[in-house]
């Protein structure tokens, strides 16, 4: 299992703490003699400071901070100007304000670690998303959510039920009806003859992914079971790409039934790129989807 990491208070901070570390290690400094350094230029910091900044774990990052260790690093004019302009107003260096529906559940999608999932899935442009078992949940109807959220958390009381119900929606109208970006919806065969709730609710969910194909920017296909093994057996993935003015690099989140796990080394993300394209090529296109869901909602009104 990989270790589990908290995500940035802002994507670009994420991206600022990586290129810090990387200059730093190709100096061959360390966090202590960095921070050595910085308290010599009069900065307030410490080695565990540095560390919060390069794992991505701080909500904002001092200018002047940032200045001096570019100086220490000796990075060159165009790095130094790649860098520092993660830190313009417009990239934020700080939490984006949530909507009153995810600071209501503020607290509890944050212990979950899914409002940092959140956070970021509202400032990707492009959702790369492969499911193994269920519909993903950018795609789900109402009654479909709930069995689903129902059946993975038994543990928690209806309250709770109720708002990660009020999420999934929420984030499914913001997918229609936000700001245009591209989302490509991977689905396992296994996962559409899988029963969740009654035919009712599964004709439902067939025909509301059917609508969803035909919609601009969102990109729908079914993996056929006679694909046999592949690489998505290991488990559900989200791919994120981020606007290169907000982030240089794609992250990837996978969930377990507890938390979500956020995944952003170079090697990672590259191993679940690799994985999603080998997918996807051999997933049904979109029209051969389209008769395939047509069929299914076929069987279920006969």
């Amino acid at each position: 299992m990989p270790d589990q990491k908290q995500a940035p208070g802002s994507v670009a901070l994420g991206e600022i703490g990586h290129r810090l570390e990387r200059l730093r290690t190709l100096s061959g400094l360390t966090l202590a003699a960095t921070a050595a350094h910085c308290r010599e230029q009069g900065l307030r910091t410490d080695a565990s400071a540095l560390s919060r900044i390069e794992n991505g774990h701080r909500r904002t990052i001092d200018r002047d901070l940032v200045t001096a260790l570019l100086r220490l690093y000796r990075a060159d004019d165009r790095t130094s100007a790649e860098i520092t302009r993660f830190l313009q107003p417009d990239t934020g260096t700080a939490r984006r304000k949530r909507p009153p529906l995810l600071r209501r559940h503020a607290d509890f999608l944050d212990e979950m670690k899914f409002g940092d999932y959140l956070d970021c899935e509202a400032q990707a442009v492009r959702l790369r998303n492969y499911e193994l078992a269920v519909v993903p949940g950018l795609l789900q109807t109402a009654d479909y959510a709930r069995h689903v959220i129902t059946a993975l958390r038994p543990d928690l009381p209806p309250g709770k039920i109720d708002a990660l119900c009020d999420v999934r929606l929420h984030r499914r109208r913001t997918l229609a009806e936000g700001p245009p970006r591209e989302f490509q919806a991977l689905i396992d065969e296994s996962a559409l003859r899988r029963p969740i709730g009654s035919p009712a609710v599964m004709r439902e969910q067939f025909e509301y992914l059917f609508a969803a194909s035909e919609t601009p920017g969102i990109d729908i296909r079914v993996l056929p079971a006679d694909a046999g093994g592949h690489q998505g057996l290991a488990g559900p993935f989200v791919i994120m790409t981020f606007p290169q003015a907000t982030h240089a690099r794609d992250i990837v989140w996978t969930e377990t039934l507890s938390t979500s796990v956020r995944l952003d080394q170079d090697t990672d993300v590259t191993r679940y790129t690799d994985a999603f394209t080998r997918l996807w090529n051999r997933a049904l296109d979109p029209a051969r989807t389209r008769t395939h869901l047509t069929h299914q909602i076929q069987e279920l009104t006969a």
